[in-house]
């Protein structure tokens, strides 16, 4: 709420004061008048940011998980203040413009004090404070997924406490070793009191479903929250509607398609934002070219054939950070210290400079900025062997960078886990996706510790 009064008597402060975007006005604006309806409107404000979400508990504390709902609930907000002072105050008792500044002013100093709250909060949760004691329902594959990311990842806010399954898995007894695992429903109750358990993760069980809405049910009385993941995950999205077949609720999966007017939307996003890197870069690019060249002998440019959109091969484009040699050999993965990296390569490469090129495989249409990373041909075969979603990857074009590597998983990482997170790019994509991973990606460089 105070961010909402700070954007009004900013402003205030950049249309009178400074005299930003002034057209001199007959109405002589009083700063207290403003702040006075900052305030008288604060209920309103808390009312659509309650509305759309940005007071419920958060697992990931992202600013740009939330703008969309600040500039909604801060439009909405500043559209029906400026209709009641259309009809309210006489126009001499005030500036408009005032008002319609403080839209976007209020939109930033919002954003600014989310920031800071998610800043205080993550920092919080990774000491233990702000934290829920969580149990996770069902000590089977996924159960114990649930439970390794918990714990991998203190700033979601929920402490893993113990697995409650009554039959737990044996073949599965040396990886439930260190955690506790609760077996006697009958002790629910006392489970939840005796580790003020506040939070449930509903994995999959292998109880009946019966079973598993009685101990929801019994966990109600204590205030506990409750996450599930759904059957058929792999192919879940954000894209989901409750329809009813005659009483009967149901949830139903719309598969995504960047085609049509989304795929429109995304390539041009795609060529402009790869024509203005390039151009602004090109000093950069020509520097860099002439430090390989001058470095070690061989191409300035690597190229190596990966699969693309429908699985359709192409030359990717890399500045050449190792030797000519490097790759003679079965093909691997590069490392951290990979002693074949050249002089140039150990500066380029951790900075991801090595892969500006592919923005030509961008402008050429064979890339995205945004997408599953492309592979080469031996490692797909083998990853479709492996795990049969990997070919669903292939209904959109590979990118630069991609949710899966701004979540971590760059190189050589678990692949089951990189090839879920692009399916849930590919289900969930919009153009705000795009633009929050291209933003994710950029912080990262920056800030190497992210």
């Amino acid at each position: 709420m105070l961010g909402v009064v700070a954007g009004f008597r900013l402003a205030f402060f950049l249309y009178i004061q400074m005299g930003i975007l002034y057209i001199g006005e007959t109405a002589t604006p009083s700063l207290n008048f403003y702040i006075a309806l900052a305030v008288g409107i604060l209920p309103f404000y808390w009312l659509l940011f309650m509305l759309h979400g940005l007071y419920r508990f958060r697992l990931n504390l992202s600013l740009l998980e939330v703008l969309p709902q600040i500039v909604t609930s801060v439009t909405e907000a500043s559209m029906v203040l400026l209709a009641i002072t259309l009809f309210i105050f006489p126009v001499v008792h005030y500036s408009r413009n005032i008002i319609v500044i403080s839209w976007v002013t209020t939109i930033i100093c919002v954003s600014v004090a989310r920031l800071l709250i998610y800043a205080v909060q993550r920092y919080g949760r990774s000491h233990g404070w702000y934290v829920k004691n969580t149990l996770v329902l069902g000590a089977g594959e996924v159960g114990r997924s649930c439970a390794e990311k918990l714990i991998r990842f203190p700033d979601l806010g929920l402490r893993f406490v113990g697995f409650l399954d009554e039959h737990p898995p044996s073949r599965a007894a040396d990886e439930l070793d260190p955690f506790k695992v609760f077996s006697d429903y009958d002790k629910l109750e006392e489970v939840l009191v005796q580790n003020n358990i506040q939070h449930m993760v509903v994995g999959f069980s292998r109880d009946r479903h019966d079973t598993i809405v009685e101990l929801m049910e019994r966990c109600r009385p204590y205030n506990v929250e409750f996450t599930m993941v759904p059957r058929l995950y792999e192919i879940f999205s954000d894209s989901v509607g409750v329809e009813h077949i005659r009483g009967l609720p149901v949830l139903g999966l719309k598969r995504s398609s960047i085609t049509g007017l989304q795929g429109f939307v995304k390539r041009t996003i795609d060529i402009a934002i790869s024509l203005i890197t390039l151009t602004l870069l090109a000093p950069l690019l020509v520097v860099v070219a002439i430090a390989i060249k001058l470095d070690s002998p061989g191409p300035v440019l690597y190229r190596q054939v990966r699969l693309g959109k429908n699985e359709k091969p192409f030359d990717i484009l890399k500045f050449r950070s190792m030797r000519r040699d490097a790759e003679r050999g079965a093909a691997g993965w590069s490392t951290a210290g990979d002693v074949r990296r050249t002089r140039v390569g150990r500066i380029i490469r951790p900075l991801g400079i090595d892969e500006l090129p592919q923005l030509i495989n961008v402008i050429k249409g064979e890339m995205s900025l945004v997408g599953p990373r492309p592979e080469r041909p031996e490692h797909v075969q083998h990853f479709e062997e492996e795990i049969p979603a990997y070919k669903s990857r292939h209904r959109v074009r590979p990118g630069l960078t991609g949710w899966a590597q701004i979540n971590g998983l760059r190189g050589d990482t678990d692949i089951g886990e990189r090839v879920e997170h692009d399916l849930y790019y590919i289900e969930n994509w919009n153009p705000w996706l795009d633009i929050k991973i291209l933003l994710k990606t950029i912080i990262s460089f920056v800030d190497r510790d992210a």
